[in-house]
């Protein structure tokens, strides 16, 4: 069997290999299936993404927290063989990636023997060292152009990589249209650019103001070249109830 921070890693690739492709709904619907409705196998998932975070622990907390959490870890993957096993065979059928960006979390949790105990107590300072490490603050910032990224862990390693320069807010609303097929994203995107554009042009034509007439004609060019993806497809909602 793999280890469980192998298979994560697997999780992770092939959320963005299957990203924008048909094969997406029904990963997701396995990934929640597999992952998000069952309650150890999503703590596991979190406790590994909580150990590979920066929180800015003090060096005596960070010591107390990686012990438990490694502890908590063993326990959970201990009483869930069968469950990894299965979803390491269904994360294989989408991706045959041998990497793992969780290898001092697996040596913690799955290296017993007295002739690792050198390369445990590495791997649990290079943890702590992660954990003791304080976050950077993400500056929000507006615009059109912000990059495209990601989900909810799970869902959401790929949505908050590529989404990270938003509000929380916004993150919010941007998850509620994760479940929609790029087909489906397409076409919605062509219907409200045709919406939004209409109202913008009677607003355009029914105006004396020549600033906000070349305001709206920039816009309308904008939103007419903008591409098919999630945040355009927000942004266009957003924009559209405004008007």
């Amino acid at each position: 069997m793999n280890t469980f921070g192998s298979i994560k890693t697997k999780i992770e690739n092939a959320s963005t290999e299957v990203y924008n492709t048909p094969k997406f709904k029904s990963f997701m619907k396995e990934l929640k299936n597999h992952i998000l409705e069952n309650k150890d196998m999503s703590e596991i998932y979190y406790i590994y993404d909580d150990l590979s975070s920066n929180k800015g622990l003090s060096n005596d907390i960070a010591e107390e927290y990686v012990n438990e959490s490694v502890e908590y870890l063993q326990i959970l993957i201990e009483s869930n063989k069968q469950k990894i096993n299965q979803v390491d065979k269904w994360i294989s059928n989408y991706t045959k990636s041998k990497t793992n960006n969780y290898k001092d979390i697996d040596t913690t949790v799955y290296e017993n023997s007295i002739r690792s105990l050198k390369t445990v107590l590495e791997s649990k300072n290079n943890i702590k060292s992660v954990i003791k490490t304080t976050p950077k603050t993400n500056t929000v910032k507006e615009s059109v152009n912000l990059p495209l990224s990601s989900m909810v862990k799970i869902a959401t390693t790929t949505f908050n990589k590529k989404y990270e320069n938003i509000s929380e807010e916004d993150k919010s609303k941007l998850k509620d249209l994760i479940s929609l097929t790029p087909l489906e994203v397409k076409e919605k995107i062509k219907s409200l650019k045709e919406e939004v554009s209409s109202k913008l042009s009677k607003t355009l034509n029914e105006s004396t103001d020549s600033e906000l007439k070349e305001t709206l004609s920039k816009t309308i060019e904008k939103i007419n070249s903008s591409k098919s993806d999630l945040y355009n497809l927000y942004k266009l909602q957003e924009l559209n109830g405004g008007l």
